[in-house]
């Protein structure tokens, strides 16, 4: 059993060092439907990234109110959750929890990606905001409430 955790460890430090070697932007991960999306076409607009798992009990407090944001936002910023987790867990999810903005897929993949972004101890929920240029501008670790969220939404342009 220690052997396999020494695997899994060795394996995510492997792709944290050479499967985002760019910026967040250069990255791409699958959507629900298993079609490859480039974060790239992000740009331009500020983005909300919440990084997030269906059994995570703080990411099931926060995504409610992600979703009412969206909706308040819709135009202005672009809001992308990452799941790390299996596509039929996250599908059903994403229906129950009515989910209004696009969620993307990734394991090991989304957490090298997560760690490079800043989340270093590898804890969900993570959020990160980036502005209309591409640079990260605040990270949070753990539930984000609407209102802190909203109060970093307000400075970005």
């Amino acid at each position: 059993m220690k052997s396999r955790h020494a695997l899994l460890a060795l394996t995510l430090a492997c792709a944290a060092l050479t499967a985002h070697a760019g910026s967040f932007f250069d990255a791409e991960l699958k959507d629900l439907s298993g079609k490859p999306q480039k974060l790239s076409s992000l740009k331009g607009k500020p983005v909300v990234v919440n990084y997030w798992a269906t059994w995570c009990s703080p990411c099931r407090e926060e995504i409610p109110e992600f979703v009412t944001l969206a909706r308040q936002y819709a135009g202005k910023v672009r809001f992308i959750g990452i799941a790390i987790d299996d596509a039929p867990a996250v599908s059903a999810f994403a229906k129950q929890y009515k989910m209004n903005y696009p969620t993307l897929l990734g394991e090991a993949d989304a957490m090298a990606l997560m760690k490079q972004e800043g989340n270093t101890v590898g804890g969900l929920p993570y959020t990160a905001i980036y502005d209309s240029q591409g640079k990260r501008v605040a990270t949070h670790t753990g539930r984000i409430s609407a209102a802190q969220l909203e109060a970093t939404l307000k400075t970005l342009r």
